[in-house]
């Protein structure tokens, strides 16, 4: 871009954090939507005069840039790109920029969260003690929550994903004392695309221990969540937590995690035979709302390397290119 031309920005879903922080230099427009539907005739409206598109989860297709002519430059406020069609990019000369390692720390100890969260059953454990009168009755519900968890020194990490989220995870999980192993790939990351989309379905579930937990913080098609829950339904694997979904945001009507989860809350409150099947399951599938992210940290790197990105190729300096 000229250095004198002004830029059209506009950004798509700005629920996420707050907007971008540019510098008084640069010359701008900037128009800010608090969301925006997927649907293509909304997504064009909103963006056919833009030279460049902020979005963090709204798609960005082929069909979408073929109405959007002035369109040179899609800005994700995110590391993942999933959302964005690449090849079609490529073909219209659209240039893709993310922000890289925006949220590690954040994610990783929210990854850390979960384990606990599903290790010790603090979810069963809190909901027994503040829903019944059962610890008072009883003086001791150590019988109520399974078998006796092992200690952090007991544990076996595997880590799927040797990026910088994979290596900060195996920091803290070292730190805590626990055996920490990477999976082997060709590739050092964990991103949504062809080749990882169900990565982790019944074969992998039938291989690992009863008492074995998932943890994912990574992108929600990379699990199989129907062959998960049926694993948890089947006791294949001791438990789950997921911070991502195959559809988002995710509800009772596109997520069967989500609706098991309430499903099985519901089946402890019935009693019965089938009460005793939901105090069993309840809690062994945590789930968190895509927050894993969240932190000041984040906030701050995602603003300013967004912000950095634009204006960066307004010099004719791109930077964090991913197409």
């Amino acid at each position: 871009m000229h250095s004198s031309q002004i830029i059209n920005v506009v950004r798509l879903d700005g629920i996420h954090t707050p907007s971008p922080t540019f510098s008084p230099s640069f010359k701008h427009t900037y128009t800010e939507y608090p969301s925006t539907t997927s649907d293509i005739e909304t997504i064009v409206e909103r963006i056919k005069d833009a030279d460049v598109v902020i979005t963090t989860r709204i798609p960005i297709t082929e069909e979408i840039l073929e109405q959007c002519p002035r369109l040179k430059h899609i800005a994700v406020l995110a590391i993942g790109t999933d959302m964005i069609s690449l090849v079609a990019c490529q073909a219209h000369n659209v240039l893709v920029t993310n922000v890289p390692a925006a949220s590690i720390e954040a994610v990783a100890e929210h990854a850390l969260a979960l384990f606990f969260a599903l290790r010790r059953n603090v979810i069963g454990m809190h909901e027994l003690t503040v829903g019944t009168d059962e610890w008072v009755k009883k003086w001791s519900l150590k019988g109520e929550f399974g078998g006796c968890p092992g200690t952090c020194r007991e544990e076996v990490v595997g880590i799927l994903g040797g990026g910088e989220l994979g290596k900060r995870v195996a920091t803290l999980c070292l730190a805590l004392g626990m055996t920490v192993y990477f999976a082997s790939r060709k590739d050092t990351t964990s991103p949504l695309s062809p080749s990882t989309t169900n990565l982790l379905s019944t074969p992998e579930f039938s291989l690992m221990r009863p008492d074995a937990l998932l943890i994912n913080v990574a992108r929600g098609g990379i699990v199989d969540e129907e062959a998960l829950v049926k694993a948890l339904e089947e006791r294949k694997i001791g438990g789950a937590a997921t911070d991502v979904f195959l559809e988002e945001p995710a509800g009772v009507e596109n997520s069967v995690l989500v609706k098991k989860a309430r499903e099985w809350k519901d089946w402890e409150n019935i009693g019965g035979k089938e009460g005793e099947k939901g105090r069993e399951l309840n809690g062994k599938l945590v789930l968190s709302p895509h927050i894993a992210w969240w932190a000041t940290s984040s906030i701050e790197k995602l603003r300013g390397t967004v912000a950095s990105n634009i204006e960066s190729w307004a010099k004719g300096e791109p930077m964090n290119i991913v197409v």
